[in-house]
């Protein structure tokens, strides 16, 4: 695939874009699952080609803001 790519039988950027694509779906996806957000939602803005990096960085942002908020009710002090 990178000799495909240095010599110019696959287009770069929509190999980057489907890259892109795939990766955020699959993170937003993970933390969907795993803490019962929307799955629509997750796919939805995954989808979405120019919006999907931040997306993702918000999905990763709720998952370590809930595993704090666990962290921190589950030890009474």
């Amino acid at each position: 695939m990178l000799e495909m790519l240095r010599n110019g039988d696959l287009p770069l950027a929509p190999t980057v874009l489907a890259l892109q694509l795939c990766l955020c779906l699959g993170i937003n996806l993970l933390v969907a699952y795993k803490y019962q957000y929307s799955k629509a939602v997750a796919v939805l803005v995954a989808l979405l080609p120019f919006i999907n990096i931040y997306a993702t960085c918000v999905y990763i942002a709720l998952a370590i803001f809930h595993l704090r908020k666990v962290k921190n009710t589950g030890n009474p002090s």
